[in-house]
C-alpha cells in the first residue's frame, strides 16, 4: 500500500488494526501483573507494519489521554516533529481507567481506545481488572466493547 492512501474500512475494525490493539492491550495488561506504572500508552503502525509507541506521563490522566489522542492525529511524530513510521495506518492507546459495573459500582478498568485510518469512527472497548501488581493473583477478563470514539485519523 502507497503510504498516502486513505484506508477504506467502513465496516468495523481493520486485522491490522485488531493485532496492534491485541498487543497493546497484551502489553499493559503485563505491566499490570507486575504492579509496573500504567500510564497512557499510545501506539501506531504503517501500512508497512512498522510500530512506534509513546507513553505520556507527566501530567494528570486526562491532560496524558488528550496528548497521546494528539499525538496520534499529529501522525505518531517523535519529539522533534520527526516522522519515524510512515503515515500511520492504525492506532491504539491504552490507559488504567474504571467503569460502572450493573450495580453502578466502580471497577478498575483497562481501557482501549482504537481505529483505523479513512474509517467512520474509532472503538473502545475495555477490561475488567483486580490484584494489580499481584503477579499470578492478577485477575482480568474478557474484553468488552465500550462504544464509538471519533476515529483520530
Amino acid at each position: 500500500m502507497a503510504d498516502d492512501q486513505v484506508y477504506d474500512n467502513q465496516g468495523g475494525v481493520s486485522e491490522l488494526c485488531d493485532e496492534l490493539g491485541s498487543e497493546l492491550l497484551g502489553e499493559a495488561l503485563d505491566k499490570l501483573a507486575t504492579g509496573d506504572a500504567l500510564s497512557v500508552v499510545a501506539t501506531a503502525l504503517d501500512a508497512s507494519g512498522q510500530r512506534v509507541t509513546c507513553e505520556f506521563d507527566d501530567d494528570s490522566a486526562e491532560v496524558c489521554l488528550e496528548a497521546a489522542r494528539t499525538w496520534v492525529r499529529n501522525g505518531a511524530r517523535d519529539e522533534n516533529n520527526a516522522c519515524v513510521i510512515g503515515k500511520p495506518a492504525c492506532y491504539a492507546i491504552a490507559y488504567l481507567g474504571a467503569v460502572a459495573d450493573d450495580d453502578d459500582v466502580f471497577r478498575d478498568a483497562l481501557i482501549l481506545e482504537f481505529g483505523d485510518r479513512g474509517a467512520t469512527c474509532g472503538y473502545s472497548a475495555y477490561v475488567l481488572v483486580e490484584d494489580i501488581g499481584k503477579g499470578d493473583a492478577f485477575r482480568y477478563t474478557d474484553p468488552a466493547p465500550a462504544g464509538e470514539l471519533a476515529c483520530l485519523l
